[in-house]
């Protein structure tokens, strides 16, 4: 039979707490960034504010309760924020693409030039890798799922 240290025990568990506190980070960041932007100006732009709460109420519940359901729970609330995230970078790049038109020399570039000074942010000013923010912290939030006590006591 094999004793397990305190030391080594205690791991996991600091393990999903630095987890949980850079997801609390993440969506400080991500809200304070929207709000430096006024990111409220439009209907679209309420998205990744619903995505913050959603992944505030996700932390609280697993940071609260560590039970199965409750994974599953914050893995559904995950999943939708990294949609959320995914669709935001879409719209960024978009609407860069769409700036472009304003430039005289915009129809001579190739379309994949086009779309990679979207994507580069070489045109536009939305910034398209800051929907990213939202899939970092959701991405987080899952593996602090894999670190719950529950499932360390299945094994």
């Amino acid at each position: 039979m094999t004793s397990t240290s305190p030391a080594l025990a205690a791991r996991p568990a600091l393990v999903r707490l630095g987890l949980l506190g850079l997801v609390a980070i993440g969506i400080l960041g991500a809200a304070l960034e929207l709000a430096f932007e006024r990111h409220w100006q439009s209907p679209v732009q309420l998205i990744p504010w619903a995505a913050l709460a959603l992944l505030g109420l996700a932390l609280v519940l697993l940071a609260l309760r560590d039970s199965p359901r409750t994974t599953t729970v914050v893995r559904v609330i995950a999943l939708a924020v990294l949609l959320a995230s995914a669709y935001g970078v879409f719209m960024h790049v978009s609407v860069n693409h769409g700036a472009g038109a304003a430039d005289l020399s915009w129809d001579a570039l190739s379309p994949l030039t086009q779309w990679w000074y979207a994507l580069t942010k070489s045109v536009g000013q939305a910034p398209p890798l800051a929907p990213g923010m939202l899939a970092q912290s959701a991405l987080l939030l899952t593996l602090a799922t894999l670190t719950s006590r529950h499932r360390m006591n299945d094994r």
